[in-house]
């Protein structure tokens, strides 16, 4: 009995130092990860401030105390980029070119990003008066990009503000070039409208340039008319349609008048060739008919004259003639055989 006690004893405290074993080891696998999980959110902080990431779509400026030091750009040949270096307000900028991981100075040094995607905004529509003093609602359209984030931080600072800036500069110029045609022209002549709109996108771009925005594209979307001035507008283009038409009729007219006139002169000209060259042929057909009969009247001159004769008769006699000559005529000789 003593020993079964004793055992049972044994087995309770050897069950207790298990027990206690097993909770040690826990709380040390615990303690492990914890400082483990601490480290790497350090680490991950530690990587955050040193380092930043520009992906495919984007470009970023890098700011320390509200100064640019660098900036990160698609393309470091860009001319807008190239104007960057020779001025002395970004004399000290550091320009890279490139995607991926960059480095920074961490909790001194900000980063930025920018798109480098095309951006499309659609201006409101606006009233505009022709040469001809007709008022057009006109609504455009314009694509642009940022083509260069440091001086587009510096002097804009947003989308919303390059919209509005866009916008005025646009209109400034679409009035202005508007103002010099009269509304038909406008509706009707495609040609002139796409010469006037890179006109339009030229000038935006030069005064924009120290924006760092690019105009890539300008577009008119819609353009209508108020209902008073329609009737009119619309008669002025009939009558430019008639105009241009008449013009072409007459322009044909005289064309064919032209062609007809050049077709009889060649027309005249051939018939006198060919008539100096069947007078020619006569000619040389009489000459040489003549040497013949001169031949045939050498060799024989009786015969000759019989033969002359009687092609007389067949030229002058037939069935139906009836001719009155003397018998001593000498027509009728060879008829008496005289």
């Amino acid at each position: 009995m003593d020993n079964i006690k004793d055992f049972k004893e044994q087995y309770k405290n050897q069950k207790k130092q298990n027990s206690n074993f097993n909770s040690a080891n826990i709380n040390s696998l615990l303690k492990g990860l914890a400082v483990t999980i601490i480290g790497i959110i350090v680490l991950f902080i530690l990587v955050s401030s040193f380092t930043f990431t520009v992906n495919e779509t984007q470009q970023a400026v890098v700011t320390q105390f509200d100064r640019i030091v660098s900036i990160i750009v698609d393309d470091i040949n860009d001319p807008s980029i190239q104007a960057l270096r020779e001025d002395p307000r970004y004399a000290n900028i550091k320009i890279q070119q490139g995607k991926g991981l960059f480095f920074k100075v961490p909790f001194i040094q900000k980063v930025k990003h920018f798109t480098n995607m095309l951006i499309t905004y659609d201006t409101s529509a606006e009233e505009v008066t022709t040469l001809d003093k007709k008022t057009i609602f006109i609504d455009n359209f314009a694509q642009w990009r940022i083509s260069n984030p440091a001086t587009f931080m510096v002097n804009i600072g947003t989308q919303g503000a390059a919209h509005q800036r866009i916008d005025e500069v646009i209109y400034s110029k679409m009035r202005e070039e508007i103002g010099r045609i009269d509304a038909h022209v406008l509706i009707a002549d495609k040609d002139y409208m796409f010469s006037m709109l890179k006109n339009v996108e030229d000038y935006v771009n030069g005064q924009l340039q120290n924006y760092g925005v690019e105009i890539v594209d300008i577009r008119i979307k819609r353009t209508e008319f108020p209902d008073e001035t329609k009737p009119s507008i619309y008669e002025q283009m009939r009558s430019e349609r008639v105009a241009v038409a008449t013009k072409y009729r007459a322009d044909g007219q005289k064309m064919a008048r032209t062609i007809r006139a050049e077709a009889n002169n060649k027309a005249t000209v051939i018939e006198a060739q060919a008539y100096e060259q069947a007078q020619k042929l006569m000619g040389e057909g009489d000459a040489e008919a003549s040497k013949i009969y001169a031949e045939a009247y050498n060799i024989d001159p009786e015969f000759y004259e019989l033969w002359k004769t009687l092609q007389t008769y067949r030229e002058v006699i037939d069935e139906d003639t009836t001719i009155i000559i003397s018998p001593d005529s000498p027509f009728a000789k060879f008829i008496y055989g005289q």
